[in-house]
């Protein structure tokens, strides 16, 4: 291929062909005017003729600026394009999933290998939050939700139970002396997600409506709910399931058998259309490992 001299002049002056202005160019260009100025002063040294001609009011193209304007500008239009469409597919071969830390540490990032040993070609982009997305407005894929199942402007998959029952550290339980009730945890610290909704409805369920739940400390992100109930800091509504290591190394405990009901981790993805390839792909993947990991 020829050596094509001075593409930064030349693509300078396609820009400010198009516009007939030095400062509006050199806006696109994210450059300074004189830089712009610099630019076609040494392409028309380089070609040896006048591109534009000036007057106090307005700036206009020579003849010969207009002929290499015209023979420029659609293949710049052409490379941008194709620019574009090489990042189109770039970006289209990322998954964009939302989903809590908590889940993100403590369940999908041990497995995320095996979904990418079989589908390398997608880049997979963990997006932490502890709010479901607006998939209409936001830039996401699909989403790993805790909740009811049901979300505006998404379709969801059951994929982990997440019952919760009241847990908190042995050295709190010591100082804080016998809760064999649940009428036991009135005046303790209760910690809570966002809202105090869960800690309610499971007093409720267990027949403690009494005890008053609406105070404590509230923290938006599990892990650290869990860092402060690991420090002895008060009770917290857990998730066996996702808690196993702590229960079983003892640096947890379980309060009471008795769990709130209809909670659980969902894959949801946009209901106004059908996954892409992507997203199907990661759908199906997390359903069966989900799947084979509930029944271990």
């Amino acid at each position: 291929m020829a050596y094509i001299p001075l593409m930064n002049a030349l693509k300078t002056f396609v820009v400010a062909g198009k516009y007939l202005n030095f400062t509006k160019a050199a806006e696109e260009l994210l450059v300074s005017p004189s830089a712009v100025s610099h630019q076609i002063k040494t392409l028309e040294e380089y070609l040896e003729v006048r591109l534009f001609s000036r007057t106090s009011r307005s700036m206009l193209l020579t003849d010969e600026g207009y002929r290499l304007y015209t023979s420029l500008d659609e293949p710049f239009k052409a490379i941008a394009s194709a620019v574009r469409n090489v990042m189109e597919v770039k970006q289209q071969a990322n998954l964009h999933i939302a989903l809590r830390p908590f889940f993100s540490v403590s369940w999908l990032a041990p497995r995320l290998k095996n979904f990418w040993v079989k589908n390398s070609e997608i880049q997979v982009d963990l997006i932490h939050r502890n709010s479901a997305p607006d998939f209409s407005a936001e830039n996401i894929d699909a989403a790993i939700l805790w909740g009811k199942g049901e979300w505006p402007g998404a379709e969801a998959q059951r994929l982990i139970p997440g019952e919760l029952t009241p847990v908190c550290s042995p050295a709190f339980l010591q100082e804080a002396g016998r809760i064999l009730h649940p009428e036991d945890l009135a005046g303790h610290t209760f910690i809570h997600d966002t809202d105090y909704a869960p800690w309610r409805e499971w007093l409720d369920l267990a027949g403690a409506e009494q005890v008053r739940c609406e105070s404590g400390l509230i923290f938006d992100d599990t892990n650290v709910r869990l860092q402060a109930i690991l420090n002895g800091q008060g009770i917290m509504l857990g998730c066996p399931l996702l808690l196993q290591r702590e229960l079983q190394e003892g640096s947890l405990v379980r309060l009471f058998d008795l769990e709130l009901p209809d909670y659980a981790y969902y894959i949801a993805w946009p209901d106004y259309k059908e996954p892409d390839r992507k997203t199907a792909a990661f759908i199906d993947w997390i359903s069966k490992e989900a799947e084979q990991w509930v029944k271990q």
